[in-house]
């Protein structure tokens, strides 16, 4: 199967009747309501296609019924501890400035004056700010995803600029 773009989480069954919780993953709930089949990816099991039979927020999370998984046991077995999954031709358009990680993973840094820094190797999601973490084989970069370091972001070129960071660069 292709790669596949994860919009939940689904770490436990609840009540009697197969219903989940899910843990989203996605920049809006409404999401959801776009959605009529997804796939459950699970490790150590096939993938399998899914219909949504309804859904309704909950505080943390939302809670989701899926057509054909009628008891708890068949939830426990089939979706906890899966991902709810979605083409990437399936995701949303994201606001202007707002980019998906699996689309900066990967994307080369410079700074200003065009000084190759690394790529992005992973994006960290911190209660302040995303940080990413850049690496060019001998070092790790944090550079925090402010305007104050980031100059340009060219999904289409695969490029980061950024300026201010010879600080981060020192070893002390």
């Amino acid at each position: 199967m292709t790669k596949r773009v994860a919009v939940g989480y689904i770490p436990r069954t609840k009540g009697v009747r197969g219903v989940v919780k899910v843990e989203v993953l996605t920049h809006r709930l409404s999401r959801f309501d776009e959605l009529s089949q997804v796939v459950v990816q699970k490790e150590g099991h096939t993938d399998r296609q899914f219909e949504i039979e309804h859904w309704h927020p909950e505080p943390s999370g939302i809670l989701m019924k899926f057509v054909g998984i009628d008891t708890p046991e068949e939830a426990r077995e089939t979706l906890v501890k899966g991902y709810i999954t979605i083409a990437p031709h399936e995701m949303a358009p994201l606001p202007e400035g707002m980019y998906y990680i699996s689309d900066l993973v990967g994307c080369l840094v410079q700074n200003e004056s065009g000084g190759h820094l690394g790529k992005i190797a992973e994006v960290l999601q911190m209660p302040s700010t995303d940080v990413y973490v850049v690496r060019d084989g001998r070092r790790e970069l944090l550079v925090p995803a402010v305007g104050d370091y980031i100059v340009e972001i060219s999904i289409p070129r695969r490029q980061l600029v950024v300026r201010g960071i010879e600080d981060l660069l020192t070893v002390s």
